[in-house]
């Protein structure tokens, strides 16, 4: 039905709920309560406006213009006339007229004598009505009269209804009798049959009760005695008319019964969700209602075993029966509550020939036969709501468990019981009493990979465990090896079929959860967020999350976690991903399987281009920007957080965009990810995507730029030795091929690892060849990378105002690039801090610290906190100093660089020398030491020495601080450090 006005106002269009304005509600309400009638102009203006405006008749026409553009696609037709306007509607299309013509069909009905049919005729007719009409518009005074005329059509085709289900013997009724009496008290028919209802319900004190109450209210309120109707039926009643009775209307309730299926004498764990099950399912509320018990969770992963376990605990709880009902769904889908209330009612011992038709006439009579009885509903495999609704008892007294895979979250007032995969130990022990605990004891390892390929899930490790039961000569490694390779074609025996389950709730679902389930598993990803799944399907992502939703609410998809980067995350278990990728490649041609691979491909390579343009550059030559309007729309919240979210998609993505054969895409994603992975020190991921792009590369100059990025890799380790070799060999290919931009980075990243290994000549000389060639090649964000040596070189070598006028001339060039700006403030405070300037480089340092935070870079702000934390301890601000310093410490232990860690414990050490607390100190430095290795950076195992030194001086161990400082002067070698060591074993300082 396409239009609602007996109630809130409702418009239904082809793609669903039409949304109006406010004035536009009130023209059609008004329209819609007269259908087919001319509403004059005046009439219309009246119903919008009690003041209406000078422009009303000018807006009244723009607002009928723009109904008529909102309903296109709906059967209404705005007819103008000379005198006013017409709505014009097929039948069916207007609760309204649905209402008159049901109550047509009801009289016509009665008057032949056909009682059951008027009785379901005004059923229907009264089902209509959601409210008071069209309550949510604003109507002007006018519309009043209208509004009490419809209100009074349902009065009286209630009461008309009521009569005849009077006149069937339906003794229900008192109930809905009292709230109309206190809606209408001045209706002495109301009042009437209230006294026969009762009276017929064996209740002929209280029909006496209710004709004094009417006489009271009337003689107060209007000054009169009762009607000859209600007079003539309270005598009636004095006198014991047996003309007033009819025949009984249902037999009683036949006894206590248990209908549970068989408990699992299997059962183990649970313990924590059967403990909240009980203790719900025993609630009693102060409400009246009935406790309400909804355990959810994806197929097969043992909601109705937990369910009927509990049921069996709880029989002596509702000693007058348990009732166990399949709700599900048949061939037409999910199964209709009008036919599961007709089998739950026979259930509960009612006569199948006096079941009424009527949906609501069946939910009354079962909470009529249970109103007053202790009995235990369980409700499996419900599919929705609506199913369950119906079939819920109106007392306390009774309860109701409800399976379902979904949570049923507009089920009013029940308890959910999410029911989560059963740990480790919990399922091993389901396995081993299954299949045997001494068989499966002596091949732990195979019993793990049995219940790793089962997911957990209980329905698969049941099966598993019957089919090793069904063989006990079968080796289970043997079984673990087909159940790896096979999965579901291995999880069937007998009934339970794991593929099967899956199947029915698969196939319950509307199309687009279909596909999006289908494409999610095909995509092979650990977990997914919507803009993922938009990509694949190749939709919005309203229409994305609207399918996710879905299978979340089918219990296909679990949705329990909240990423890095704020975003719903849905996730697959693997059982279900085997049986979605199993559908796709059934279902989708091989096209549409990679065009929807390839347009999430495409997705990531968009959106890490947006999320990636802050952090520091790959170190080898970049790719060219979008061209203007290629771009596609902008990215929203890309940056760290969602490339901490999505890194493993990412990573996926590169071996998936090879395997499409999308190679240039594959290095380019490779690329602009190693950014991301490196600041994070994510290098096994590194190292993993870049070789799998050399592999697949199809020139040779693709392979030696990804070659570029792996040779990172050892570097960030610090095994500068090799690293600068690899380099070396990747200039002479570079300079080979013509590829001057590859040289200049391969120059560059040797540099590093000469820097690192202390060659600081070597260091600087490849440095300025790298720079003059970028110079030359215009590449800026190169420029900003290779300057950075240079400085840090000079710093080393005790040059510390050359550091800081290369710091200023790259700061006046960097505009607004705040990385690069963060870098640089962070070296000019070091250059300030080493000239002995630490009130000024703590001023830098925060400047730095700052813009760190804002771009979210939790290495570079690692960095500049340990150096905050060491100009801090030089000023003797020793508790800011420790918390600059703890924080860095922290960081650099999240993302696993070993080498901050090590740097920020060594400046802590330093900070505890200054307090005067060398023992603390000397735990502090050892450990930094010991942080390093032997492989670390020659200059800071050198610093620490130092320092390690000045500990052991501290506490009292001369000879030790000595033999310390000689290992430090061997690794210095030279320069302003070694002769503070130099006058250190001199005890000259």
């Amino acid at each position: 039905m396409e239009f609602a006005v007996l109630g809130p106002l409702r418009v239904y269009g082809p793609d669903g709920p039409v949304h109006l304005s406010a004035k536009q509600r009130a023209v059609l309400a008004t329209l819609l309560m007269h259908p087919r009638v001319v509403v004059s102009t005046e009439r219309l203006i009246a119903a919008v406006w009690d003041d209406p405006p000078r422009s009303a008749v000018a807006n009244l026409q723009t607002y009928l213009s723009q109904l008529r553009h909102a309903l296109r696609g709906t059967s209404l037709r705005l007819r103008t006339e000379s005198s006013g306007y017409v709505c014009e509607l097929p039948p069916g299309q207007l609760d309204l007229l649905a209402f008159e013509e049901a109550v047509r069909r009801a009289r016509k009905a009665r008057e032949a004598g056909e009682r059951q049919a008027a009785e379901r005729a005004y059923g229907e007719a009264v089902a209509l009505w959601q409210g008071n009409p069209a309550e949510d518009a604003r109507l002007g005074g006018v519309m009043a009269a209208r509004i009490a005329e419809l209100e009074e059509q349902l009065v009286l085709a209630r009461s008309e209804w009521i009569d005849v289900r009077l006149e069937l013997g339906r003794d229900d009724l008192v109930a809905e009798l009292r709230t109309v009496v206190a809606a209408h008290p001045l209706r002495e028919r109301s009042w009437a049959q209230l006294m026969l209802a009762l009276h017929r319900s064996g209740r002929r004190s209280e029909a006496l009760d209710a004709f004094r109450e009417a006489r009271t209210l009337l003689a107060g309120e209007l000054g009169i005695e009762p009607g000859p109707e209600l007079a003539e039926l309270h005598a009636a009643l004095l006198a014991g008319d047996p003309a007033l009775s009819v025949r009984p209307g249902a037999p009683a309730f036949l006894g206590p019964s248990c209908q549970l299926p068989a408990d699992t004498s299997d059962f183990v764990g649970r313990r924590a969700e059967l403990e909240v099950l009980l203790t719900a399912a025993r609630a009693r509320r102060d409400q009246g209602s009935p406790p309400i018990v909804v355990v959810s969770g994806l197929p097969g992963v043992g909601k109705t075993t937990l369910t009927v376990h509990a049921a069996h605990r709880l029989r002596a709880d509702y000693p007058d029966g348990q009732v166990f009902l399949r709700l599900g769904r048949d061939a037409a889908g999910p199964r209709r509550p009008a036919d599961l209330l007709s089998e739950l009612l026979r259930s509960l011992g009612v006569d199948g020939t006096l079941i009424p038709e009527h949906l609501e006439e069946r939910a009354r009579l079962l909470r009529q036969r249970v109103a007053d009885l202790a009995v235990l509903i369980v409700l499996d495999d419900a599919q929705d709501e609506t199913q369950v609704r119906h079939l819920l008892p109106g007392t306390a007294r009774c309860c109701v468990l409800v399976t379902s895979r979904s949570r049923l979250p507009v089920l009013e007032g029940a308890t959910r019981l999410p029911l989560d995969l059963p740990g480790e130990d919990d399922a091993r022990q389901l396995l081993e009493r299954i299949a045997g605990g001494a068989r499966l004891g002596a091949a732990p390892d195979a019993e793990l990979d049995i219940l790793r390929a089962c997911g957990m899930l209980p329905l698969a490790i049941r099966v598993a465990g019957a089919r090793l039961a069904i063989r006990p000569a079968w080796p289970v490694r043997e079984f673990a090896g087909r159940l790896a390779d096979r999965r579901l074609d291995e999880l069937v025996v007998g009934g339970l079929d794991v593929r099967g389950t899956f199947g029915g709730s698969y196939a319950a679902l509307p199309e687009p959860a279909m596909r999006a389930f289908r494409l999610i598993g095909l995509a092979d990803l650990g977990s997914i967020a919507e803009w993922s799944a938009a990509a694949l399907l190749g939709c919005s992502a309203l229409e994305a999350d609207v399918a996710l939703e879905t299978l979340v609410a089918a219990g296909m998809l679990d949705s329990r976690e909240i990423d890095e980067a704020g975003q719903p995350r849905y996730r697959l278990h693997d059982l279900l991903r085997v049986y979605a990728e199993e559908r796709a490649l059934a279902e989708d041609s091989p096209e549409e399987q990679r065009a929807a691979l390839g347009r999430h491909v495409l997705e990531c390579l968009r959106r890490i281009r947006a999320a990636t343009s802050d952090l520091p550059i790959p170190t080898a030559p970049p790719y060219p920007l979008e061209e203007p309007g290629r771009a596609g729309p902008p990215v929203e919240g890309a940056g760290i957080g969602w490339l901490a979210a999505e890194r493993r998609t990412l990573v996926h993505s590169v071996s998936a965009a090879i395997e499409l054969g999308l190679v240039a895409e594959a290095a380019e994603l490779a690329h602009h990810l190693s950014a991301y992975l490196n600041l994070e020190g994510f290098l096994d991921d590194v190292e993993r995507t870049q070789r799998a792009v050399i592999a697949a590369a199809l020139d040779e100059r693709t392979a030696l730029r990804a070659e570029l990025l792996l040779a990172g890799v050892p570097l960030s380790r610090g095994a500068f030795g090799a690293a600068g070799a690899h380099f070396s060999r990747l200039h002479d290919g570079f300079e080979r091929i013509g590829d001057r931009h590859g040289a200049a980075y391969a120059l560059i990243n040797r540099a590093a690892c000469h820097h690192g290994a202390g060659l600081l000549h070597e260091a600087l000389d490849d440095a300025h060849r790298a720079i003059r060639l970028l110079e030359e090649l215009g590449d800026a964000g190169g420029l900003d990378y290779s300057w950075t040596w240079p400085i840090w070189i000079h710093m080393e070598r005790g040059q510390y105002a050359e550091a800081r006028r290369l710091c200023q001339d790259r700061l006046a060039v960097a505009g607004d690039d705040r990385r690069v700006r963060g870098d640089l403030l962070r070296a000019l405070g070091t250059a300030c801090y080493l000239s002995g300037e630490a009130a000024e480089a703590v001023r830098y340092y925060q400047e730095s610290l700052l813009i760190s935070e804002v771009i979210g870079h939790r290495v570079a702000t690692g960095k500049v906190l340990r150096r905050l934390g060491e100009a801090l301890g030089a000023l003797g601000r020793f508790d800011e100093a420790v918390d600059a310093l703890d924080g860095a410490r922290s960081l650099f232990r999240e993302s696993g660089d070993g080498l901050g860690e090590a740097l920020a414990t060594y400046a802590l050490g330093e900070v505890r020398l200054r307090q005067g607390r060398a023992k603390e100190a000397l735990a502090l430095l050892a450990g930094a030491y010991e942080r390093l290795g032997p492989d670390g950076p020659p200059v800071w195992r050198a610093r620490v020495l130092r320092e390690l030194g000045r500990a052991h001086a501290g506490v009292g161990e001369r000879e030790r601080a000595e033999a310390v400082w000689r290992e430090a002067l061997r690794l210095f070698e030279h320069g302003p450090e070694a002769a503070q060591v130099t006058a250190y074993l001199a005890g000259r300082a």
